[in-house]
């Protein structure tokens, strides 16, 4: 085997590995020890929070309600054409569950996980939690923590994409080329895993149209 294949292998072992046991970590919200919860958005249809958001946002008020006195943050922009932001969704679902509105931080920037930590002082959380998909959670917390977050992850157990389902599968290859992305811009530079993010992104609008819109409009933006 050649040296460019071992290293082609171990580039997507590595991810694949660090996704999968980081998905599996459950942090408790132990009294005096997490100062805030934020939770990542993710897709809402005017309004409503999808299945997805929804499980992220249950977990988040059981954290909550361990003790009732953590801020949560929800974070999250729109789309074009899109009336409501992922943060004020997942606002309102908080307080129709229960959580103290007066502890609810809406930050409603954001498109992806970094664009949507950006605006948030890490100071200000503290020592905080960060909800999303057990997939999901191994990117977002990394990206937390080279942003000066003390950041620890709580994936949701209650995510609609369990294994063996399709669903599942299609979001554990997006973390992991996510994951190569980040691994590859810290190796050989920004350049390069700008153009990796986009092969990768070409990919995926192949295999799921429905996210086309979405890279579009990242491209606009970083453009």
């Amino acid at each position: 085997m050649t040296t460019g294949c071992a290293a082609g292998i171990t580039l997507l072992a590595l991810p694949i590995l660090r996704v999968l046991t980081f998905s599996f970590i459950r942090c408790r919200n132990i009294r005096g020890r997490y100062d805030s919860i934020l939770v990542l958005g993710t897709a809402q249809y005017d309004g409503r929070p999808s299945r997805q958001f929804a499980a992220r946002l249950r977990h988040a008020g059981d954290l909550w309600r361990q003790h009732e006195m953590q801020r949560v943050y929800t974070v999250g922009g729109n789309l074009p054409g899109d009336r409501f932001t992922e943060a004020e969704v997942g606002r309102e679902y908080l307080i129709k569950k229960g959580v103290d509105p007066d502890l609810i931080v809406a930050s409603p920037i954001g498109n992806d996980t970094v664009s949507s930590f950006d605006p948030i002082d890490p100071a200000e959380v503290g020592r905080v939690l960060i909800v999303t998909d057990p997939n999901h959670s191994y990117r977002a917390v990394r990206s937390a923590r080279r942003m000066g977050f003390d950041a620890f992850g709580s994936p949701t157990p209650f995510s609609p994409a369990k294994p063996p389902s399709i669903r599942y599968f299609l979001t554990l290859s997006h973390e992991i080329g996510g994951v190569v992305v980040q691994d590859v811009s810290g190796i050989l530079g920004q350049t390069a895993g700008d153009k990796v993010e986009e092969v990768l992104r070409s990919i995926q609008g192949w295999l799921r149209p429905s996210r086309r819109a979405r890279h579009e409009h990242l491209r606009r933006l970083k453009s």
